[in-house]
């Protein structure tokens, strides 16, 4: 069976979707650090000339009032990675792309391993410098790659159909008769 390459419209789509996961992952994560700084530090953590001075290594107070504020930047800008590789590596779907019946493999149909998720996130970045024209090769390429998919070697398809076509095999065949 020939795989249908999935288009710039489906795969955007599914990438708005993760988008806007991720903004309420990180929300979330904000509100919770917010709120363990209020909870524990009384909010000094948001003025880090607040914080007492630590000089013995077992005052945790201290230590999480300096340490706070940078916690907001790394999951910021640590997160939308680790959840595209993470997902890449054990489903081959981000949410976003499940969503939209949409998987991301390998040119040959295998399943991305780590390192190829890591080149494909890579990838990710080169089509952010190329100011978005590395996703714009997704409407004119014949598999439908963008940038990021040809550094990494991977297509999207559609895997609707497969699993369609798996379920009828696997049903009972008096049931086909009804």
């Amino acid at each position: 069976m020939t795989p249908r390459y999935a288009g710039l419209v489906s795969r955007t789509c599914a990438l708005l979707t993760d988008v806007v996961i991720l903004a309420v992952l990180i929300a979330v994560a904000n509100w919770v650090i917010q709120q363990i700084g209020r909870q524990i530090l009384a909010g000094s953590f948001l003025e880090p000339g607040r914080c007492a001075a630590a000089t013995e290594w077992w005052r945790l107070r201290t230590w999480l009032c300096r340490g706070l504020p940078w916690v907001l930047p790394v999951v910021g800008f640590g997160l939308p990675p680790l959840y595209r590789v993470g997902f890449w590596t054990v489903t081959g779907q981000t949410p976003g792309m499940a969503l939209f019946g949409l998987r991301v493999l390998r040119r040959d149909g295998r399943p991305l391993g780590l390192g190829t998720a890591l080149r494909r996130a890579l990838g990710y970045v080169a089509c952010l410098f190329t100011f978005g024209l590395g996703f714009l090769a997704v409407a004119f390429s014949v598999r439908r790659q963008g940038l990021h998919d040809r550094i990494a070697g991977t297509i999207v398809v559609h895997d609707w159909l497969e699993r369609s076509e798996h379920a009828l095999l696997a049903a009972p065949v008096a049931h086909l008769g009804r």
